[in-house]
Formats: structure tokens, C-alpha cells, sequence
């Protein structure tokens, strides 16, 4: 049974949600992207700015309730796909994610200014076109002015939103375009299961990579990709597939971290989520410890409580 959805600033429950769950309902059951493409042509479809003045308020419920339909159905889904995607606001972020380049066109047409202005979020439309992957719909907006190092309120660039996305054409469009990678961006490329954006990353980096590590934690590259595989963002090939990726670049696998000084094998295997989601019958993990041990993982050095990946797991 679905719960009832209320207005953020009412409290009211939210006009016109059941003619929302409608809207989306001929397209169910799909996977979450082909999802995120129907919210994205529903907002575009029902934006308030389409409408007439004396339209607007009713317009304005639905386009809201459209996006709290979408972020309902998104928390029903399977364990691992249960997180928000980003709403949008304005119809240019929505053409610009989908890659509807002749809407796109026109919209930017009408209002030029509209390719730099983000939403009160704070989000930039270049950023939906990084997540959507359209490198033509990027180009666009760079056409119309947009800054392609202009940073989200949490230091987020576009590039970070293509590599996040997995969008290995659009990292080397914004790269050629004056975008910089930097260590964040391979951090949380790493970590979140990205292979084809990590890879790009990895191409177009002008650091050391074995000399990468994260702020606080201090933890290399491979540590953060071994973590991922063990909370799984995305599917556990694509973890995997990251974690190879970085033993073939050479990070070192006996690089420890500075608190408890564990290597990455350490780590990996000393993570409570083995028990609690099984990953013992799972191949990739299993795979992901034979390929780090070929690689040089010890499993018998210790770390700073004087255990060894050995005693560990």
C-alpha cells in the first residue's frame, strides 16, 4: 500500500499525486534508468513554464507531484537501487539530461541565460547533461555559456556528475574542454563502482596515481574500491571491474592506511558485510581477493592490532 505523500510546506497531502502514480503507471514495471528517463520526459512534458499564466498553479502541482511519484517509486525498488535521483526544475536540465537536442535548442533560444543558472539546489544544467551522458547536449550548453568548471554547493564539477554517471565520452569531453581531474574525482569513481568513468579518469590524470589517497582516512585508491565492492553502489561486476582496474594501473596493494595500518586485503576481508550479505558465495568478491593476493597482497603481515589478512577472515 502506498503511503501518503504530503507537501514539504504544507504538510497538506500533496495535490494531484494519484494523477501522477498514472502518468507513470503504463510504463511499470522498468529498471530504474529506463525510470529515470520516463521522470525526466514526464517533467519536461508537464513543466509549469509550458503553461499560461492562469495555468501555472495547477501546473506546478502536478510537476510536483510527478517528482514525488517518481521518488516514491525509487524507495520501493530493489535494496540496492533504493536512493533519490536529483530532481529537476527547469525543463532545460531535463532536455539536457535526456539529450532532447532540438528542445534543447529552442528552450535555450527562448532564454539563453537559462545554461548558467542553477537550480535552487545549486545544480547547474551542464551537470544534468554529464549525468545523462550526451556529450551534444553538453556542447550545447558550453555554446550558450556554461562554465564547465562551475562547482555544485558541495565542490561537485560536471566531471565528477559524468564520471558518476559512468560516462566515459562525456569525462574526455569535459577534459577537453578545460575540466581538471582531480583526486576526488577518481576517489569516488573508485568507490562507487564506476569502471567506464574511473577509466577515463585514470587516462587523463596528471598525478601519481600510487600517491592518491583520501583526506581523512588517508586510504589509497584501492582501498576505497575494495570498500565499494563491499557496499555495493552499483552491481558487484562493476565493483569489481574497478578493483582490477587499479591493480592493472599498479595503485600498490601493500600501501596501508595510517589508523589501523591495514592494507587493502586486510581491509576487504575484514569487513562485517562478508557475514551479513554473504559474500562468500559470491564469485566476484571471491575473485577480487585471488586478484589481489596475485598481485602481492600478503596475507600474513599485520597490522597495528597484530593481525593478518589470514586471521582476520
Amino acid at each position: 500500500m502506498l503511503a501518503v505523500v504530503s507537501d514539504p510546506q504544507t504538510g497538506r497531502p500533496l495535490p494531484r499525486l494519484e494523477e501522477a502514480r498514472e502518468l507513470f503507471a503504463r510504463h511499470l514495471p522498468c529498471e530504474p534508468a529506463q525510470l529515470r528517463r520516463v521522470y525526466l520526459r514526464l517533467a519536461l512534458q508537464y513543466h509549469p513554464d509550458k503553461r499560461a499564466e492562469v495555468e501555472r498553479h495547477e501546473a506546478t502541482q502536478l510537476f510536483q507531484a510527478i517528482a514525488a511519484a517518481y521518488e516514491e517509486l525509487l524507495k520501493r525498488g530493489e535494496e540496492g537501487e533504493q536512493r533519490l535521483g536529483q530532481r529537476v526544475k527547469s525543463p532545460v536540465a531535463a532536455a539536457a539530461e535526456l539529450g532532447e537536442l532540438a528542445e534543447l535548442r529552442r528552450l535555450l533560444e527562448e532564454r539563453p541565460e537559462a545554461a548558467v543558472e542553477p537550480d535552487d539546489l545549486g545544480v547547474y544544467p551542464l551537470m544534468f547533461a554529464a549525468v545523462g551522458g550526451c556529450v551534444e547536449a553538453a556542447e550545447m550548453l558550453l555554446e550558450y555559456g556554461a562554465d564547465v568548471n562551475a562547482p555544485n554547493p558541495i565542490n561537485w564539477p560536471a566531471l565528477l556528475y559524468a564520471a558518476l554517471g559512468n560516462h566515459a565520452p562525456m569525462v574526455r569531453f569535459l577534459v577537453s574542454r578545460g575540466a581538471t581531474v582531480t583526486d576526488h574525482e577518481l576517489v569516488l569513481a573508485a568507490y562507487t563502482g564506476n569502471p567506464d568513468g574511473l577509466e577515463a579518469l585514470l587516462d587523463l590524470y596528471e598525478g601519481c596515481l600510487p600517491e592518491v589517497r583520501t583526506d581523512q582516512s588517508r586510504k589509497t585508491l584501492l582501498h576505497l574500491a575494495c570498500e565499494g565492492l563491499c557496499f555495493l553502489r552499483h552491481s558487484a561486476e562493476r565493483h569489481a571491474a574497478c578493483v582490477e582496474l587499479l591493480l592493472q594501473r599498479r595503485v600498490p596493494v601493500e600501501a596501508t592506511e595510517p589508523t589501523r595500518r591495514r592494507t587493502c586485503l586486510q581491509d576487504f576481508v575484514g569487513d562485517v558485510r562478508w557475514r551479513t550479505r554473504g559474500f562468500e558465495s559470491s564469485p566476484y568478491h571471491l575473485e577480487a581477493v585471488e586478484k589481489l593476493c596475485v598481485a602481492g597482497a600478503s596475507v600474513t603481515a599485520e597490522d597495528a592490532e597484530g593481525g593478518s589478512a589470514l586471521s582476520i577472515a
